[in-house]
């Protein structure tokens, strides 16, 4: 049922059914795009190029995940899968520690998304987005107010609803 149609028959349709996908978006300076953005968790848009977005993020930040021995590892380029499992819980719970986000629960909300987006530069020439992380930087676009991620080689939507 098309939006219009849903109206027309008395009922409501989503926004997300409205206009597609819901994605990560921005407009202006990049440095303030992700305050606003939905919830990523393991229990919240687990499975979603959003999270490869979020992933980007430890990766470029070196951000350490603890194993059920307690070891701690970095987090690496290959992580970046798109999975909101327990070790991108975990890392990003070391992630807000460092940044001092006040709720250190591991899901990626209103205020971590808001930390992040300071080191965020651009967008530059093609729409490029440079977020600036503490061991490396990570690249990604924004066109028309859609953030995009690299996944082998193409440019996806970073979609909360869809992977791949």
């Amino acid at each position: 049922m098309t939006a219009g149609a849903a109206i027309a028959l008395g009922g409501t349709a989503s926004l997300a059914q409205a206009s597609g996908p819901h994605v990560v978006d921005g407009k202006g300076a990049a440095y303030n795009d992700w305050g606003d953005e939905g919830e990523l968790s393991r229990h919240s848009h687990a499975n979603s190029n959003a999270t490869r977005l979020w992933q980007s993020v430890l990766y470029a930040d070196g951000a350490k995940w603890k194993d059920s021995n307690g070891k701690r590892h970095t987090f690496k380029k290959w992580d970046i899968d798109g999975s909101f499992g327990r070790k991108t819980e975990s890392a990003t719970k070391w992630w807000q520690q460092r940044e001092d986000v006040e709720d250190v629960d591991g899901i990626v909300g209103k205020e971590t998304f808001g930390v992040a987006d300071d080191f965020l530069n651009g967008p530059a020439g093609g729409g490029h987005v440079t977020y600036s992380g503490y061991k490396h930087d990570v690249g990604f676009k924004r066109l028309s107010g859609t953030y995009y991620v690299k996944i082998d080689g193409k440019w996806k939507k970073a979609a909360y609803n869809w992977r791949g």
